[in-house]
């Protein structure tokens, strides 16, 4: 409303200078709009506009408000250091920002329904952008990220701000590393996520929030205490490197730990300073911070772009200095001859030419550390039309260069998802608390992170890498020599077992072009993400680490440190030896043909001939070229993968033998003895050759293809897994004491019930051993720490720990019975574990919104992967989960255990009941993967951990809504896993959920006798860890299940669902048109010499 006429109608404008608003004819009316004079300039400015900038710029100054502005900005707590009081050493944290900031924008995950949650719903495709605001204290970064997000924010839109500092305050705003979305990209494919952090220059003054968030730690109040316990850290490690006061200061993590971060991983770096005096010192600070991390990272993939931001600068500056353009170009000009008379500027243009690159102006020293620059000034108080115009060219410039290093990291694939983004940031977070000297290398995250394709051309590549592995001094062109006539002879097997038609008749370059593709994937990737420059230092010897894709800082070594400048040389190159590599596989190709042809004509048959010339002429031989004779000596098998079968490069690794190498199924049939239809002996390795001719004799079984699928899923419940060891054992003295594994052809368990499944299906314990295991187990697992049970003590130490029960107690109960060095798949193993039954359990990332499978298997290569979980294979030996560490990743349940991380692979796992305590949709997705031909099972068996009658539905049912996306949902489930009532409705309505999916109202009757499940009444239910309750939990359920009728029945099931009926012959009687089929009917528990051959009319 105009303030002179009171006029609402039309344009209202606010002046700046007058402040005051005015309509049009108001304004016209003032003198001083009238005719330019001397001073500051009258701006027609919006009045929705000017509030925005006044809040920011105008903070509220009351402590009380302040307090909760704070309280509410913890939330956006991203990660920091934790200095503990007692002079422990300081812990990094993680509180999950990133991973709640994606799952509430989540494009696919808008309020689901507690069903839709489980739905096997797409991937998030999103490539973040991160970019980080840095620079002094006080310098306004807090107010630049406020002001993007209040202008990009309409109507009743809400998101989260920075709090900015009162005007005049000594005193660092905010604490560690905050983060926040921008509104206008939030659900885009390619979202910008702005980065706080703490200012530089704070010294060791505690910031205002970390004062307020103190002052509610020691305050008594109810509201104080709840406040304080909402924040949630999902990841945390001792600073290993923080051994003295200077190492362990806040100043020292701002200024060498978080621009390690940042700089790696940001797109862009908006560097803030308040109306610098001297330009220059802006550019030292600049160049300073960026090279505290340059040698801290190895291989990354593209250099932050950067911007300066000049906050506060003078109102009455050249106009045309408020184009960025100009700005920058002026500036950069006019400092260009200080990179030789500034003392800064002067060090490192030295240290950059001494690497041989040429430093001549200052933006040439600029773009050593950043892909561009531009320098963009923002007005003092009392313009913010002008504001408002310079925060757009700031969000536009910060936009465009996103795009630019998005674009750049698609070209060198290392545009990173959402998923990807969140495990090298993992990564790198323990990488960093480990260590500051030795650089975080992407290629080796790669690894972990980004999985090789599971086709022919991303198993020639993992072969090569393992070649390269044995040996590291080996060249490119030699390791692709000895690959040529390896991947020719699988050609020429895979062509033989599928049996092209006149095979013999088809020459190399017929049969080749099929596989071109494979073969040119594999070299360019390899050239591409994998083989390290080859340039080395003349004087030092040392090699650049630098792969093509990673050469973006120069020549580095393996410590990181920049030693030449220059970009990725290699004389091995995709263009430069493609060709080379086609031609000798095609050379080859020839020859084994040749051979094939000749041995057939001496009349042995193609299936034997050509999987005997594989293994002989090449497969042995190529193994033993490739593998060094030290490494012949060991006791392990060095060429190994678990996830490709190197025996012949196109099948999966499913079937471990004794020495360690995994097969696939072709291979199996072609080198094992078959001694029944799916029955295979095999002797010795068909990759070692000699090496292993004294093998042990291993039995393999593969699943009949007529036999029906039968799945046994075991809830999550602490010492309330006794009541699913009772019904087993009833199932089993129902079955006449013949062991209940055998009956089930997957297992799948979470929690408790995954150490039954790793039990019984991994260890084939009978459930008598089970269930004495378990007692042994909960009764050392569920142990208080000294002094942990005293009142108002025990609090303090359990908050202390993190948990409730010691970790070391845990591990070593688990170590005892599950044995300390057995893997859960492959690795060495005795001849009395072969072919087990396929198991799984099930985990939860650290952060609570992402299900991790651990299986005893190999999950097929199914093009619908289900995203609502992550099937957990790492590729080497090295990285895989031993049997117990997969019990212990299973059971970490919140507050009772801390998480597990499993150093190898850099993961860190909580107890899968967070999203999963009832496994069904994860056993029905394995399911589906496994045997794709099987549409429904025959039997679908779920057995819980307990319930009690008295409880209903309603109950929780208020508690279940989720708010939006999985993460909400996961931190529901922590309230889950505290409260037995819940967690027991929670099970029911996930079968229920579940059955009401696959059960039509066609086929609900069908399925009712198929898909089943136990959970006994046992009264009141017992906490997790209420072991000393187990004696009688397990006397209820004897009692309930003895008057339980549907034992029987199910046993009854049981063996029925183990017959199954192999087909012989179908024929037509010429009679009266009948039909005589006639086949074999087996048993699939039994040993092959049980079979009932029968013909059947």
């Amino acid at each position: 409303m105009c303030e002179v006429c009171e006029n609402s109608t039309g344009a209202i404008w606010f002046c700046n200078v007058c402040i005051s608003s005015f309509c049009e004819t108001c304004w016209a009316a003032q003198f001083v709009h009238r005719k330019a004079r001397g001073g500051a300039l009258h701006e027609k400015t919006n009045p929705d506009i000017a509030e925005k900038v006044n809040n920011v710029l105008s903070p509220p100054t009351d402590d009380r408000v302040r307090e909760q502005l704070y309280k509410a900005d913890e939330v956006t707590s991203w990660f920091g250091v934790v200095r503990p009081e007692d002079n422990a050493p300081p812990v990094f944290q993680d509180y999950g920002r990133f991973e709640e900031l994606m799952a509430k924008t989540d494009p696919v995950r808008k309020k689901p329904s507690f069903m839709e949650q489980w739905a096997e719903v797409g991937r998030d495709r999103r490539t973040p952008s991160l970019v980080s605001f840095v620079g002094q204290t006080g310098a306004g970064k807090s107010t630049l990220v406020k002001l993007l997000i209040d202008f990009a924010t309409e109507g009743s839109q809400h998101y989260s701000t920075p709090v900015v500092g009162p005007r005049g305050a000594y005193l660092p705003s905010s604490e560690d590393v905050h983060l926040y979305l921008d509104p206008r990209t939030t659900e885009s494919p390619g979202p910008m996520l702005y980065a706080d952090c703490e200012g530089l220059e704070g010294g060791e003054r505690e910031p205002l929030g970390a004062m307020f968030r103190r002052k509610r730690r020691t305050d008594s109040s109810k509201e104080a205490q709840q406040a304080t316990k909402a924040g949630k850290v999902i990841f945390e490690r001792e600073l290993e490197w923080a051994s003295g006061p200077r190492a362990r200061s806040r100043e020292f993590a701002v200024t060498n730990l978080y621009p390690r971060l940042l700089y790696t991983f940001s797109d862009v770096i908006v560097f803030v300073l308040r109306n610098p005096r001297v330009i220059e010192h802006v550019f030292e600070r600049l160049v300073q911070w960026a090279a505290a991390a340059i040698e801290t990272s190895s291989n990354q993939p593209v250099l932050p772009h950067a911007v300066i931001a000049l906050n506060a600068s003078e109102n009455n500056i050249d106009a045309s200095f408020w184009d960025v353009k100009t700005n920058t170009e002026t500036i950069l000009k006019d400092l260009a001859l200080t990179v030789n008379r500034n003392e800064t500027f002067k060090k490192w243009a030295q240290f950059w030419r001494e690497r041989g690159k040429s430093i001549d102006s200052l933006l040439d020293l600029i773009l050593c550390y950043y892909s561009s620059i531009q320098i963009i000034r923002l007005p003092a108080d009392g313009r913010p039309k002008l504001m408002a115009e310079q925060i757009e060219q700031l969000y536009s410039g910060t936009l465009s260069a996103c795009i630019a290093a998005r674009m750049a990291r698609n070209r060198v694939r290392m545009l990173l998802d959402v998923e990807d983004l969140h495990s090298y940031l993992q990564e790198a977070f323990n990488h960093y608390s480990g260590t500051l000297e030795s650089p975080f290398d992407f290629v080796q995250a790669s690894f972990r992170n980004s999985p090789i394709p599971p086709d022919f051309g991303g198993n020639i590549l993992k072969l090569a890498l393992s070649v390269m592995g044995n040996y590291p001094k080996m060249d490119a062109r030699r390791i692709f020599s000895e690959l040529s006539y390896m991947v020719a002879s699988c050609i020429m097997l895979d062509s033989a077992r599928h049996k092209n038609k006149g095979m013999l008749s088809w020459s190399a370059s017929q049969i080749l072009p099929k596989y071109m593709n494979h073969l040119d994937d594999a070299l360019e990737n390899f050239c591409d993400q994998h083989w390290p420059c080859e340039f080395v230092n003349s004087k030092t010897g040392v090699r650049c680490v630098n792969v093509r894709s990673g050469h973006t800082k120069g020549h580095q070594s393996e410590d990181g440190k920049v030693f030449a400048a220059g970009d990725y040389e290699s004389k091995f190159s995709w263009k430069r030896n493609s060709a080379g590599f086609r031609n000798k596989v095609y050379a080859c190709l020839v020859e084994l043909l040749q051979e094939l042809s000749q041995r057939l004509q001496d009349g042995q048959s193609e299936e034997e001939t050509a999987p005997h010339i594989h293994k002989t002429l090449v497969l042995n031989n190529f193994f033993r070229r490739s593998t060094p004779d030290t490494m012949l000596s060991q006791d392990y098998s060095p060429l190994t993968s678990h996830t490709a079968c190197f025996c012949c490069l196109f099948g999966q690794a499913e079937h471990f033998l004794p020495c360690g190498h995994v097969l696939c199924t072709e291979c199996l049939r072609s080198y094992g003895h078959q001694i029944s239809t799916y029955e295979f002996d095999i002797h010795g390795c068909p990759i070692e050759g000699a090496r292993n001719r004294r093998g042990p004799l291993w039995t393999v079984q593969l699943h009949p293809k007529s036999a029906g699928v039968r799945i046994l899923t075991l809830d999550g419940g602490g010492i309330r897994g006794i009541v699913e060891l009772e019904v087993l054992k009833h199932l089993e003295d129902a079955l006449g004491g013949i062991p209940i594994q055998r009956f089930f052809d997957l297992m799948v368990g979470t929690s408790t019930g995954g150490l039954v499944a790793l039990g019984l299906g991994v260890m084939h314990w009978g459930v008598d051993k089970c269930i004495e295991k378990f007692e042994s187990l909960c009764d050392e697992a569920f142990t208080r720490r000294v002094g942990s049970s005293l009142p108002v003590v025990g609090s303090f130490i359990d908050y202390y720990h993190h948990s409730k029960y010691q970790t070391s107690t845990i591990e070593s109960a688990l170590k005892k019975a599950f044995s300390e060095d057995l893997l859960l798949f492959g690795g060495r193993r005795r001849a009395d574990y072969g072919s087990p039954i396929k198991v799984a359990v099930t985990a939860t990332s650290q952060a609570g919104n992402k299900t991790y499978v651990l299986g005893n298997y190999n999950s097929s290569r199914s093009d619908q992967k289900p995203s609502h979980y992550h099937f957990q294979r790492p590729e080497a030996i090295a990285a895989e989960l031993k049997i117990w560490e997969a019990a212990r990743a299973t059971t970490a349940a919140p507050r009772y255990f801390k998480p597990f991380h499993h150093e190898p692979a850099l993961k860190t796992y909580i107890d899968g009941a967070i999203l999963h305590n009832n496994p069904v949709r994860v056993a029905d997705a394995e399911r589906k993967r496994l045997w794709p031909d099987s549409s429904i099972p025959d039997l679908f068996l779920s057995i819980g951990t307990g319930y009690s009658a008295s409880l209903t539905r309603n109950m929780s049912e208020n508690k279940a809504t989720v708010e939006r996306g999985v993460f909400n949902h996961g931190r529901q489930l922590y309230k889950i896993l505290r409260n037995n009532m819940e967690q027991t409705l929670d099970c029911e309505r996930a079968w229920d959920d579940y059955f009401a999916s696959v059960a039509t109202a066609s086929t609900k009757l069908f399925c009712a006798s198929r898909f089943l499940r136990i959970n006994p009444d046992v009264g009141s239910i017992p906490a997790l860890d209420e072991k000393d309750k187990m004696h009688d939990l397990r006397k209820t359920v004897q009692a309930s299940l003895r008057r339980n009728l549907r034992i029987k029945d199910i046993a009854r099931q049981l063996i029925a669902s183990s017959f199954y009926f192999e087909l012989l012959d179908i024929s037509e009687s010429e009679v009266d048109g009948r039909f005589l089929v006639q086949g074999t009917f087996y048993i699939d528990h039994a040993s092959p010499d049980a079979h009932l051959p029968w013909d059947e009319n």
